[in-house]
């Protein structure tokens, strides 16, 4: 006879929060759905639903002119002008598969109400996610006021207003750190392979995932990217054997574009006479900086690297390539390390520290934003330059284990 452990069953008390769980989900995504409705942006994502729907319904190239014409059409009511995102797909076939469901709308308000709607849920997630890889022991209080600055900062208010799916890029993110660190090899190789594009957000995070898995010999997240990636690259030319060179036009003509930031062109703007070069070692500076880190993460533990990771994603958006305000939400994964380290290790001051930093991070980018246009520069390089700071502070106490044992006291 073998002996089978007694199942708790549900209580009814169970059943109610059960419910009461679903309905306050279902009440809170419909709420948002309608209110996405009434948006008035959303060409980030516009440019997928047309390409895809372009494709499949009307044959048209999605990496024609026709696209971006459309895409304008929907976002300013005309053309782009001179100093407007022109919104010219520069992404993958095989990843813009991804976005071939919602080309079943019709209507581009709902199709576009849909995605915002799943990029809202995705951003509360990606903050769970990485407070939980920052192994954050605090209070309910500050978990919850971490998702509150996650979801309603400048940043992801930019995000969401665009529908842009950088918010689903930092979640695919945040997902490989967390696969790796528990050895869900297969799952951060998927991981890996829908990431493949939005490179000037995550170039340097991804080389750094490569490199560590490879000199790690974790072959099965190399298993679990090709089976995932090989399957998207053989569909994508089945329906479209010759989307490469239309491809890489598109890239041309999107890097020609005079759009979006860098730090050249930001130092320039707020320092006319000492920008350039300024900017140019400051970038020097950060290259150096991040192969070293790069070289010291070879081979060491989950802990060096994660540090490392967050580096390289504080990094990207000051590397002098173009990129866009939205993209910066990924950096709430290493804000959320940057926070726990200060109120894990400063206990006497460690909770009004931890709040200090929220409120800074919180209310100077809104309190810039009041200058108007003028400031979008000092906007832009704000998040970077405390994110890189803010991570060589606690870059001491975040790459090495507890090793007194007051680092190990239980915390009150």
């Amino acid at each position: 006879m073998t002996f089978r452990p007694p199942s708790k069953s549900f209580t009814p008390r169970d059943y109610l929060f059960i419910t009461f769980v679903t309905i306050l989900f279902l009440t809170v995504s419909i709420t948002l759905f309608f209110a996405n409705l009434t948006l008035k942006s959303g060409g980030d994502f516009y440019v997928y639903w047309a390409a895809s729907r372009g494709f499949i319904f009307e044959r048209v190239d999605p990496y024609s002119g026709e696209i971006p014409a459309r895409v304008q059409q929907l976002t300013y009511g005309r053309p782009a002008r001179a100093n407007e995102k022109p919104y010219i797909l520069d992404t993958s076939f095989n990843i813009l598969l991804l976005y071939f469901p919602f080309s079943l709308f019709s209507s581009p308000q709902i199709a576009r109400a849909f995605f915002t709607l799943l990029l809202e849920l995705g951003l509360f997630a990606l903050a769970v996610i990485s407070l939980r890889l920052s192994d954050w022991e605090m209070p309910f209080f500050f978990a919850f006021l971490f998702v509150i600055f996650a979801v309603f900062n400048f940043y992801s208010i930019q995000s969401i207003y665009e529908s842009s799916p950088v918010v689903l890029m930092g979640l695919v993110y945040a997902g490989i750190l967390f696969a790796l660190r528990f050895e869900l090899d297969e799952v951060a190789g998927a991981l890996i392979a829908v990431s493949l594009y939005y490179w000037e957000v995550g170039a340097p995070f991804l080389f750094l995932v490569l490199w560590h898995v490879y000199s790690e010999k974790r072959s099965r997240v190399l298993a679990g990217f090709f089976m995932l990636g090989f399957t998207l690259l053989a569909v994508s030319f089945l329906l479209y054997p010759n989307w490469i060179i239309p491809f890489f036009r598109a890239i041309s003509n999107n890097l020609r574009v005079d759009y979006g930031f860098n730090i050249h062109s930001a130092l320039i703007y707020i320092l006319p006479a000492q920008g350039k070069i300024l900017a140019w070692i400051f970038t020097l500076a950060l290259v150096i900086a991040l192969g070293y880190e790069w070289s010291v993460a070879h081979g060491a533990d989950f802990r060096r690297f994660y540090w490392a990771a967050c580096l390289s994603l504080a990094a990207a958006p000051l590397l002098g390539f173009r990129t866009e305000m939205e993209n910066l939400i990924v950096l709430i994964i290493p804000l959320a390390l940057i926070f726990a380290i200060v109120h894990d290790r400063w206990r006497k001051i460690g909770n009004a520290l931890t709040i200090l930093l929220l409120l800074i991070v919180f209310l100077l980018p809104w309190g810039i934003s009041r200058f108007g246009e003028s400031a979008q520069n000092m906007i832009f390089l704000f998040l970077p330059f405390f994110t890189i700071l803010g991570l060589y502070w606690i870059r001491w106490w975040a790459i090495r284990p507890p090793r007194i044992w007051t680092d190990l006291a239980p915390r009150h």
